[in-house]
């Protein structure tokens, strides 16, 4: 269990980087055009929603496949990474197993995640928009939940104080972001456009860097700290 740990964390942080990487050439590679300016030439951060990535075409009709390919690509991956990091719960603390039924809830929540990046990557939004806004609507509720029962987790082991703090930053961020998309019906439409599609771009980035520092605190941890003393068995194995 120890070295299988382990491994997630390097995958979680070898993921993120990729995420990070094609999701910006996915941005420089982008023909142009957005909901408010049709015949804009290149992707505006303030217009263009963080899905407009995904596209098959763009507003302004250009085909955008090289986009579309890319964002795939980082979402499906970061989709797949996600379900098989779900199991970290148990290296949060040396004593996480009496608190496993949190744990467990944790592990839910961010196999759905996962899920709905998959179904965001494979669900263009000019095409099915509104499947597409529900992945990510449940996408960014199961983020809350995540961060909420990891930060729990984490809150009795003051050797990862400073993923307690990133995490507790996370859950402000998304619980907020949260009341607003779900309590609002103008995502995704040409109303109040330059807050929601920048917001949406520093959610989904806030998450993976996030990911990307917990793998690598995680990762610290596991490496100094002492399972024995929990009395889990086959730890090591």
């Amino acid at each position: 269990m120890y070295k299988g740990l382990i491994l997630r964390c390097k995958i979680m942080i070898g993921a993120s980087i990729l995420f990070i990487v094609f999701i910006g050439i996915s941005m420089t590679l982008y023909p142009g055009g957005n909901i408010v300016d049709r015949s804009s030439i290149h992707y505006n951060f303030s217009l263009n929603y963080f899905s407009d990535l995904g596209q098959t075409s763009t507003q302004s009709g250009k085909q955008n496949t090289a986009s579309d390919v890319l964002f795939i690509i980082a979402m499906g991956i970061s989709g797949l990474v996600l379900i098989y990091f779900s199991r970290i719960w148990r290296a949060m603390d040396i004593d996480i197993h009496e608190r496993m039924f949190l744990g467990v809830i944790s592990k839910i929540f961010l196999i759905i995640c996962g899920l709905c990046f998959i179904g965001m990557a494979f669900t263009p939004w000019n095409l099915y928009f509104e499947n597409h806004v529900l992945f990510f609507k449940t996408a960014m509720t199961c983020i809350f939940g995540w961060t909420l029962m990891t930060l729990i987790l984490q809150m009795k082991n003051e050797k990862i104080k400073s993923l307690i703090i990133l995490n507790s930053f996370l859950l402000i961020v998304i619980g907020a972001y949260d009341y607003v998309l779900l309590t609002g019906s103008d995502f995704g439409t040409n109303r109040n456009v330059e807050f929601n599609a920048v917001a949406q771009k520093i959610v989904m980035l806030l998450f993976i860097f996030n990911m990307m520092f917990q793998s690598i605190g995680i990762h610290g941890f596991l490496r100094r700290a002492d399972f024995r003393r929990s009395g889990a068995k086959n730890f090591y194995i």
